[in-house]
């Protein structure tokens, strides 16, 4: 008397080789996935030339202190309805600043490709305007303030600015 056989339900090598490779080749091709769009949205490095900024740091620590010896108040807002940007500058005793150079900066905070200039001037004694027309979201504006009848190191801000989707 002679068993069943059970020739279709054997495990071969075939088979085994089979599942390797599907099991392998779905996880290449995921992978590759993952970095062909980890390589497509990240823009690089934080800032250009990180080294030598590294080798000057101490005088950018100097430039922030003397900066934070001025005692200059500053605020920013953004009328969503005119597409303003408006930087308030005031000094220590709370009067306007006037006549100074403000050029600006808008862009995403982890990413560079929406990045766009703007040169701010002064609409009114203490407030320096400019527009642009900003998405939802998230957005850090760079400035960078000099006084031309004062030279010396300019005022740098670094503020962030969220645009809510209702208004």
């Amino acid at each position: 008397m002679h068993g069943k056989s059970t020739q279709g339900n054997e495990l071969k090598g075939r088979h085994v080789l089979l599942g390797l490779v599907a099991f392998f080749g779905v996880m290449l091709i995921a992978n590759g996935i993952f970095l062909y769009y980890a390589l497509a949205t990240f823009g690089g490095g934080d800032t250009s030339d990180p080294y030598r900024k590294g080798l000057h740091y101490n005088d950018t620590l100097a430039e922030a202190a003397e900066q934070d010896t001025r005692g200059w108040r500053i605020a920013l807002s953004y009328d969503r309805g005119t597409g303003q940007l408006s930087l308030f500058l005031r000094d220590k005793a709370g009067r306007a600043l006037r006549g100074l150079a403000v050029a600006s900066t808008l862009g995403r905070p982890a990413t560079d490709k929406e990045d766009t200039a703007l040169k701010l001037i002064e609409s009114e004694p203490g407030v320096y305007s400019g527009r642009a027309r900003l998405a939802d979201g998230q957005w850090l504006v760079t400035a960078t303030v000099e006084d031309p009848a004062a030279p010396g190191a300019p005022y740098r801000l670094k503020q962030r600015l969220f645009i809510s989707a209702t208004p």
